[in-house]
């Protein structure tokens, strides 16, 4: 299993409200709501802390999962949002940023995802 964190940068668009939308809308997509896990990552709770705050979409994906559907769907959603949006992709070992529509940076960022090394 592999675990990548989702965050929203942005200066209309950053906010626990963009990372609810990215989440129903990668649930809601046809290849990453059936074969990955997503789920909001807590931040951790601090003293005064009035509820529970989320600081990223977190993905559980198996070895078989093809990162190129992630960053499609990434890139469709970016598409309903506010020009500035851009969505941070972390792995354990890879931190990448989706800030384009191009086809052939989005081939890239899914490749440097898929082989870290």
């Amino acid at each position: 299993m592999t675990v990548y964190q989702l965050t929203v940068e942005g200066p209309e668009s950053a906010g626990q409200a963009s990372l609810h939308r990215l989440a129903d809308w990668l649930r809601g997509d046809e290849v990453v709501g059936d074969q990955a896990e997503v789920e909001l990552s807590r931040s951790p709770l601090r003293k005064g802390d009035m509820g529970v705050a989320f600081e990223a979409v977190q993905i559980v994906v198996d070895s078989g999962f093809q990162m190129a559907s992630l960053i499609v769907a990434v890139a469709a959603w970016r598409r309903t949002q506010p020009a500035e949006a851009k969505v941070v992709i972390e792995g354990s070992r890879v931190r990448v940023t989706l800030d384009t529509d191009d086809p052939d940076k989005i081939r890239q960022i899914a490749q440097a995802l898929e082989d870290p090394s």
